[in-house]
């Protein structure tokens, strides 16, 4: 059967189990060696005792025998009974042989005469001892016979006439009376038997108090060469047990004489030591079980008080175990202690920091986010209003681009500090850059929204100090009013976003509150998006081309590629619907970059005086392959790349003039020209002319429509051109639309124009036409 190692669920009771188990075995093994101690030293005792008294007994019979051959050779030396034995006078003999059995105290004494016959006795046991003295070996006078069941030690003494006669013979029967005397010698209290063969070969008591037994015919067996001790098992018990062999006439084994002595008379004077022995064994498994327990307790205790506060803090909770010694649990539990206060620390660390921004130490989006659902779960209840206000700082960028992030980083710890200080009453929160959310919740003032809002906004116009750079900043603050404005914490935040796109749209520096228009404008927005991603994948752009005249030769000189998208369900979809949109989403890139290549692709087909103009949104510039696109637009139309020219805002260089001017002179050295667009109008700066020699600048439309009308337009067109033509710069003059505005740019010096007094927008095929046939008639 398989042994099935025990569990335990307790290490104390393991532990208790343990030791008391070790223990118990300990002691037991200490008591069985004892007891085998005790025993083996009770069976040689038993042993010297029982061969002790086997020595006395021989000593005794020799002394008998000695003294019945002294009283057979008084008998013998008899001149009488000598005659009687010799002519075979029974009569005198049988007298004489009563008076030697009174005088010897034998009860059986008889004369064998040398003829064999026995005088004196009868029956079995004459018959016996007849022949005895003619088998006995040479100096031998003893024997042991078995007479129907009876034991009998004989002796003889020769009757000398002075030759042999006769003999004296006595027969002493070994029975229990023999054996009983024997006893009353030993000092222990022994029992002697004698033992005969019976019929089948097995030894037998004479006295048939012990029945045919193995072990005894094995001890009789073995006792013929020596005294082996035994333990036999007999119906009056157990024994230790020692055979001495009686022989008989002819020296072979005819009886023996057992003697044994009770095992638990031999054990009994070491009992007291072994139930002593038991006893302090008992005494020391309890000591030992109940010590195992104090010390299972000792050990198992912190350890499981140490595994119940594992536990607890497994669950999240703080736990801490008592210190109760200096050992090494001692030293377990302090250390457990400060693992517990570690893990609790970070947690709380590791809490603070999901919740909050680490920079400004302000809630974050996050925590914003729960805050504004549990405010409007109070507001389903009692129906306090709550408002959302989400703001962005102006300019921020540049402010990191010039001045570094740390310098950024403190602008951003100090708008929060303000926010804070103006918003005591409210939940403001980091959402990330420059993104702020404030939430008012919790019953307020109608105004209050408006009134934070301006506040924010008056105190971020005035410039602020800060790693010791003075920063003109600017915020815009869009806001979101629940229920009316949304019941639920995505649509507060989403309308809150709105509402600050149509205040940055609105000029920044401003705040706006959400409504309804805003939603639908963003979606409009999102659906235009959308479609413009599918427009860019089906081709359901185009470009149209509207000529520039060059005044000087009286011939198209250039034509402005203007991008048109045709949506399959809204028509033709104007540039200043979808423009924003593309720039706002990235998707301005790609939209130029296939513009780039359809433009150098459809100018293949002029004549080589034709230029192409194409323009590029400040998105398109910042982009860090728009040189390479540049480079594919031309290798792959096999346009000159000076028939290219690249039409650029202002605006690029609100980024940081120097990458901007540093692109501007890449492009120039691939032979692209550069114009500088609706030059007047924006962001002007004179600087940005000495910056970069472009080719071209144009003249906004501003300027060119009351040119013929305004002085004060006419001036300024005029002090442009002069600018120009100092700088070697060519001029086009956008949206001419009658012959009077022709007339006042020609005069001015303008090198082109451009506008529906010549022509609106072509297609291809139309532009090709429009060459084809030259017939632009300039009206003096």
């Amino acid at each position: 059967m398989a042994f099935s190692r025990p569990r335990f669920r307790s290490l104390r009771t393991k532990l208790a189990v343990l030791y008391a188990g070790l223990f118990a075995l300990a002691l037991v093994a200490i008591v069985a060696v004892t007891q085998v101690i005790v025993r083996h030293n009770a069976r040689e005792s038993v042993m010297a005792e029982l061969a002790a008294s086997g020595t006395v007994y021989d000593r005794l019979w020799a002394l008998r025998q000695q003294s019945l051959a002294g009283a057979a050779d008084v008998l013998a030396r008899d001149f009488g009974f000598r005659s009687a034995v010799a002519s075979g006078d029974a009569a005198t003999i049988e007298s004489a042989l009563v008076s030697l059995r009174a005088r010897a105290r034998v009860r059986d004494a008889m004369v064998v005469d040398l003829e064999g016959q026995v005088i004196g006795a009868a029956g079995p046991l004459a018959t016996a001892v007849s022949q005895l003295p003619f088998t006995l070996s040479a100096g031998r006078h003893d024997a042991v016979v078995v007479v129907d069941g009876q034991v009998y030690r004989v002796v003889l003494s020769p009757i000398l006439a002075p030759t042999e006669i006769g003999w004296v013979v006595f027969a002493l029967r070994l029975d229990s009376a023999e054996m009983r005397g024997l006893q009353k010698l030993s000092s222990i209290p022994l029992i002697a038997t004698i033992l005969h063969p019976d019929e089948a070969g097995h030894w037998v008591a004479a006295d048939r108090s012990i029945a045919p037994d193995r072990g005894l015919d094995q001890l009789v067996a073995e006792s013929s060469n020596a005294r082996p001790l035994t333990t036999l098992s007999l119906p009056t018990g157990r024994a230790f047990a020692l055979a001495k062999p009686l022989r008989g006439a002819d020296g072979k084994v005819t009886a023996a004489m057992l003697i044994r002595y009770p095992t638990h008379l031999a054990l009994a004077p070491y009992r007291p030591i072994s139930v002593g022995i038991v006893i302090a064994g008992l005494l020391g498994l309890i000591a030992v079980v109940l010590g195992s327990g104090r010390l299972a307790r000792g050990i198992a205790g912190p350890i499981a008080a140490l595994d119940a506060a594992a536990q607890s803090l497994e669950e999240g909770t703080r736990a801490e175990v008592s210190i109760e010694s200096g050992d090494e649990i001692g030293r377990l539990a302090e250390s457990f202690n400060r693992m517990s206060a570690g893990i609790v620390e970070r947690e709380h660390r590791i809490t603070h920091l999901a919740f909050h921004d680490s920079l400004t130490g302000l809630p974050n989006r996050v925590s914003l986010r729960q805050a504004l659902d549990q405010a409007l779960a109070r507001s389903a209840h009692n129906g306090d209003p709550i408002a959302v206000l989400c703001l962005d700082l102006d300019g921020f960028k540049g402010v990191n681009d010039t001045l570094g992030h740390p310098v950024g980083d403190a602008l951003l710890k100090l708008i929060g500090l303000t926010l804070t200080t103006l918003a005591p009453d409210a939940f403001v929160s980091r959402l990330g850059g420059d993104e702020f959310a404030i939430l008012l919740s919790g019953g307020f003032d109608v105004d209050r929204p408006r009134a934070l809002a301006q506040s924010i906004v008056d105190s971020l116009t005035e410039p602020v100090q800060t790693e010791g750079h003075l920063i003109a900043t600017g915020t815009s603050v869009g806001i979101a009013l629940s229920p009316g404005d949304g019941r639920d914490a995505d649509q507060l935040l989403k309308n809150a976003d709105l509402a600050l796109y149509r205040a940055k749209q609105d000029g920044r520096g401003v705040f706006r509150f959400f409504e309804p228009a805003l939603d639908e404008a963003a979606r409009r927005r999102r659906q235009i998006e959308l479609d413009l991603r599918q427009a860019l994948k089906c081709g359901q752009f185009e470009l149209n081309f509207q000529p520039i005249v060059d005044l000087k030769r009286d011939r198209v000189g250039c034509f402005e590629a203007l991008l048109r998208w045709h949506h399959p369900t809204r028509g033709l979809v104007s540039p200043v619907e979808f423009i924003p949109v593309a720039e706002e989403t990235g998707l301005i890139v790609s939209i130029g970059e296939w513009v780039l290549h359809e433009a150098c692709r459809a100018a293949t087909a002029w004549p080589e005086h034709i230029r192409i103009a194409v323009n590029v949104s400040p998105l398109q510039f910042r982009n860090s392959g728009f040189q390479a696109i540049v480079l594919q637009a031309l290798t792959r139309s096999g346009l000159a790349p000076q028939r290219l020219e690249v039409e650029i805002t202002e605006s690029v260089f609100l980024d940081g003039e120097e990458n901007v001017v540093a692109l501007l002179h890449r492009l120039r050295a691939m032979g692209v020209r550069v114009a500088l667009d609706d030059f007047g109008t924006g962001y002007s700066s004179l600087s940005y002319l000495r910056s970069f020699p472009f080719d071209k600048i144009k003249i906004d439309r501003s300027f060119v429509t009351p040119v013929a009308s305004d002085h004060s337009a006419a001036a300024i067109v005029r002090a442009i051109v002069d600018l120009a033509t100092a700088l070697h710069m060519e001029t086009t003059a956008e949206g001419v639309e009658d012959a009077e505005q022709l007339s006042e740019l020609r005069g001015q010096g303008c090198s082109s124009i451009q506008g529906y007094w010549f022509s609106r927008p072509l297609d291809a095929a139309a532009a090709g036409a429009y060459i084809a046939a030259e017939g632009v008639t300039l009206a003096a």
